[in-house]
């Protein structure tokens, strides 16, 4: 009887064990298939959005009804007008933008970023950036497209609306013009306040006259960031950078043969801790004030441009004069040319102002020429360097004699001072083996070299790299020095 009473017990089991797994395989596909994320807050799901292009975040609208109005409240708006089809898409492009300003709740902007070619449609694009203004925008980008379909000529200048220029909320302003034919002029209205103002870029512009500019520069009193991208000075004499709360300057000149600038800018720097350059020296930079400044780069290029349009040596006393406005800077980048660049003005070689706080100097853009006379004299200037740095290699012209090259006389720092040196993009040759041994017979107190291989000129791999290493070694006249390699 009890063997009787276990089959029935396990048949009935067995009967009952497909509706129990199907019922529990039901459970774990409901709980699968539950749509978790519309279920997260509000908040969480607005962020969410804010990840998204604007466009997708709106299309999200049509997921389910818990979706349909949450992408109006978002607060980061990008209208980007791009694709090759772009003029086809014209209609439907403007259409969406509108449709969002008009549909989105009223809550404040963070982000509005807006790229989109001018066309015939001036008055809706200020509008549209009104609209931010009112929405009390912190940041905003501007990007417009300016061709020959357009309106707006070099003749006639861009009108932006003059709420913006009056704006409380906004801390970061871009504004860039794009595939231009022709530069545009900048209108700047009378009354300028951006009382929140803390970054500034400019691109692409070209501005109507002295006031114009000075009335912007004068109209930012927490400044910290101001970079002028390619813009022109063709109607500007001098520009007066003097925002007290500014601590990053950046210039950018043109490079396309436009040679008009002749401007000149004098920088007061009483907070600036970061300048850049980049261009031929078309202006003219003069600093006052820079004690506060711990970086700075030059990087000056167009070398055939400027021997072509004849001004050596007027690029040599610019150079000069930016050197002298720097010479309190604790960290220097330049281009091997505004070593050479002195050469044409050997009389001002005699009258390089001392970098008494200046602790690196690194050699950017293109390889440093060893052969170069100028070289010794810019160190002899250093007293305090710590590490020098060639960042794009080293090389020896070949028509330099033995020993012509060779700093003489030593720099003082380099018994003093001088700790680190690093050479990238070494090619082993024979020229580059003799400056690197110079250095390590010269720096007293070296604690370190760093040699970074080129890959495409240094051949034999880690074998060759152990022959060079040890026969550095022996040039060491700090016995502490370490040479790596990589």
């Amino acid at each position: 009887m009890e063997i009787v009473r276990r089959r029935r017990a396990i048949g009935e089991t067995m009967n009952v064990s497909p509706l129990a797994r199907k019922a529990k395989n039901q459970k774990l596909n409901d709980e699968q298939n539950t749509d978790r994320i519309s279920n997260l807050p509000d908040a969480i799901l607005q962020r969410i959005l804010t990840l998204l292009e604007t466009k997708d975040a709106v299309k999200t609208s049509t997921l389910s009804k818990r979706w349909q109005y949450l992408w109006m409240s978002i607060t980061d708006l990008v209208f980007m007008e791009d694709g090759p089809d772009k003029r086809k898409k014209r209609v439907q492009f403007m259409n969406f933008v509108e449709r969002v300003l008009v549909l989105r709740e009223s809550s404040d902007l963070t982000l509005f970023v807006l790229s989109c070619d001018v066309l015939n449609d001036a008055s809706r694009i200020n509008a549209w950036i009104s609209a931010a203004v009112m929405h009390k925008v912190q940041v905003l980008s501007i990007g417009l497209g300016i061709d020959e379909d357009s309106r707006c000529n070099s003749e006639e200048p861009i009108m932006l609306p003059h709420c913006l220029f009056t704006s409380e909320s906004l801390t970061y302003l871009s504004l860039t013009y794009f595939n231009l034919e022709s530069y545009v002029l900048l209108k700047i209205p009378s009354s300028i306040w951006f009382s929140s103002l803390k970054t500034l870029k400019i691109r692409f512009a070209v501005f109507p006259d002295d006031r114009s500019m000075q009335r912007l520069l004068s109209g930012v009193p927490v400044l910290e960031d101001l970079t002028l991208d390619a813009c022109c000075w063709w109607n500007v004499r001098s520009v007066c950078i003097s925002a007290p709360m500014l601590k990053t300057l950046a210039i950018y000149e043109t490079v396309d043969g436009l040679d008009q600038d002749d401007c000149q800018f004098l920088i007061f720097g009483m907070n600036l801790k970061y300048f850049y350059y980049g261009g031929k020296l078309k202006n003219e930079y003069l600093f006052y004030k820079t004690s506060s400044l711990m970086k700075a780069v030059i990087y000056l290029g167009g070398k055939d441009s400027i021997e072509k349009d004849k001004r050596q040596r007027e690029v040599s006393y610019r150079v000069h004069k930016l050197l002298r406005g720097l010479s309190l800077v604790k960290k220097l980048a330049i281009t091997p040319y505004v070593i050479e660049g002195l050469s044409y003005a050997e009389e001002l070689l005699a009258h390089l102002p001392v970098f008494c706080n200046l602790t690196c100097l690194k050699f950017i853009g293109e390889p440093m020429n060893f052969a170069s006379g100028e070289l010794g004299n810019i160190i002899q200037k250093l007293p305090c360097l710590n590490s020098l740095i060639f960042n794009v290699g080293i090389f020896l012209s070949p028509y330099c004699e033995e020993g012509e090259w060779k700093l003489d006389p030593v720099a003082p720092c380099f018994s003093t001072h001088l700790k680190s040196i690093t050479i990238r993009e070494f090619g082993g040759t024979k020229g580059e083996l003799h400056v690197v041994n110079f250095l390590l017979e010269s720096a007293l107190i070296l604690e370190r070299l760093v040699i970074s291989c080129s890959l495409d000129k240094f051949s034999g791999g880690v074998g060759r790299q152990k022959e060079v290493h040890d026969l550095l070694m022996l040039s060491r006249r700090s016995r502490t020095c370490a040479i790596e390699f990589s």
